[in-house]
């Protein structure tokens, strides 16, 4: 008899664990906690939630995003991409292939975007960029950066500014910074989101475009003329995934980034909210080939 009741707890618990796990979408991260990319997950997880869908985040960073990427191809119908144009664009151009991306996801969105800056840390001897730009282009100067797209810019910036940055590669924001706090590197280049609270720490000497959140910071472009970039988020769900028939989570997903009091602690932290974009494949695609032409 007890064997029996514990049988049929066991079935029970087995059964509801399946519903759980059919009902619970994963939010799958490109690249570890505490960046930009894993703010936009967490938001958007929220916003999830408020609409009673059920769902979880996770992560899976390494090989450029290609391993997260395997994780949602093998569970399309219960799991989503969360990336940004680092995933989406620079991980082809870094690996000159064509958008294995856009091929097997529809991105969904683009919801925020975020801008690039250089970094140092506060107790070094750089202290503008301007200087920093001085001394790159006198000899090979390290500098740090979280993913491929960083990499690909300072690539760009050499060739276009005679600048000779050496690429010092993380594997995500949340192992970069504590090198750069630590003085163990002299330069970053990064997205700002993750180094607005650490502005006792480092220095910003420049950003992609005009800082929301504090004034006074240099545009790239005063010294490189014609630079101009940012980073985009998106969602992407496996192109035959039922997900995409699914009206309600759609829709959250494209309108996430209206809830103020989702988006102004996002806000608060550079991010700027963007409309939806139903051509968001197509213009990874063109963004991919644009910079494989500029590093041919």
């Amino acid at each position: 008899m007890k064997l029996f009741k514990l049988t049929i707890l066991f079935i029970f618990l087995t059964i509801c664990q399946i519903a759980t796990s059919k009902d619970t979408i994963e939010l799958v991260v490109v690249t570890p906690p505490g960046g930009a990319v894993d703010m936009t997950a967490r938001a958007l997880s929220k916003a999830l939630s408020d609409k009673g869908i059920e769902n979880t985040v996770i992560y899976h960073p390494g090989a450029n995003g290609d391993i997260a990427l395997s994780k949602v191809l093998s569970n399309k119908d219960k799991s989503i991409l969360i990336a940004s144009a680092a995933t989406f664009v620079f991980s082809n151009v870094a690996a000159n292939r064509e958008n294995i991306y856009t091929k097997d996801l529809e991105l969904v969105g683009h919801s925020v975007t975020n801008s690039m800056a250089f970094f140092a840390p506060s107790d070094k001897s750089i202290k503008s960029f301007k200087e920093l730009i001085e001394k790159a282009r006198k000899k090979d100067f390290p500098c740090a950066t979280s993913n491929s797209h960083g990499e690909v810019q300072l690539t760009e910036m050499n060739k276009r500014f005679g600048t000779k940055f050496s690429n010092v590669p993380y594997k995500g924001t949340g192992q970069l910074i504590p090198d750069l706090v630590g003085g163990h590197v002299d330069c970053a280049y990064d997205q700002i989101a993750p180094y607005v609270s650490l502005q006792d720490k480092v220095l910003m000497l420049a950003t992609s475009s005009q800082h929301p959140y504090k004034s006074g910071i240099p545009i790239i472009q005063n010294e490189f003329s014609g630079y101009k970039f940012e980073t985009w988020y998106a969602v992407g769900i496996e192109k035959n995934s039922k997900l995409l028939k699914d009206q309600a989570f759609v829709e959250t997903i494209k309108n996430w980034n209206k809830n103020k009091e989702l988006i102004n602690p996002m806000l608060e932290r550079s991010f700027v909210t963007t409309e939806y974009d139903s051509k968001l494949n197509q213009r990874a695609n063109t963004e991919t080939k644009y910079y494989q032409n500029i590093l041919k």
